[in-house]
């Protein structure tokens, strides 16, 4: 069980099963994680800004209890929780509104992967578990401003 959290809920491991050694699976995960929000809240709409926020805070707390340090620190392919607990920092300045998950999904991404700006690749180097988690979180404040960013924009031109 506590593999298949760490895992982001089974994500990271179907992928490490089916594209064995590819990356992508942090992708993978983050982009699933978006589609369960935007869905999630189009067929509910359980997804304010409350519930965002604690959805955040228990992601990060299966996180800590979940995630191995000692197995952590080669960042493993199949641990895709800490994408996931990086785009749920993103969904507190998008909702669950397409634009603004779209523009925080692509800028967090992109942000993870180049590890920009720097500050991203900085906490990459922390020890442990630490290190997986914290990049991700740099990533997604990037990616929460510009969903906030976009968010505003919808605001003004309505």
């Amino acid at each position: 069980m506590i593999r298949f959290i760490a895992s982001g809920f089974g994500v990271g491991l179907f992928w490490e099963t089916f594209f064995k050694g590819k990356k992508g699976g942090g992708t993978f995960a983050s982009l699933l994680f978006t589609l369960v929000i935007y869905l999630g809240d189009n067929w509910y709409g359980i997804w304010n800004t409350l519930n965002l926020f604690i959805l955040f805070i228990f992601l990060i707390l299966f996180y800590f209890v979940t995630v191995d340090d000692d197995e952590a620190s080669s960042d493993p392919s199949w641990i895709t929780l800490d994408e996931v607990c990086g785009m749920s920092l993103v969904t507190l300045g998008a909702g669950a509104e397409l634009l603004p998950l779209i523009s925080g999904f692509l800028v967090f991404r992109l942000s993870d992967i180049m590890k920009q700006p720097s500050f991203v690749g900085e906490l990459e180097k922390l020890p442990g578990k630490l290190g997986v988690l914290y990049d991700d979180l740099g990533a997604g404040f990037i990616g929460l401003i510009s969903a906030m960013v976009v968010n505003q924009i919808i605001q003004i031109t309505l």
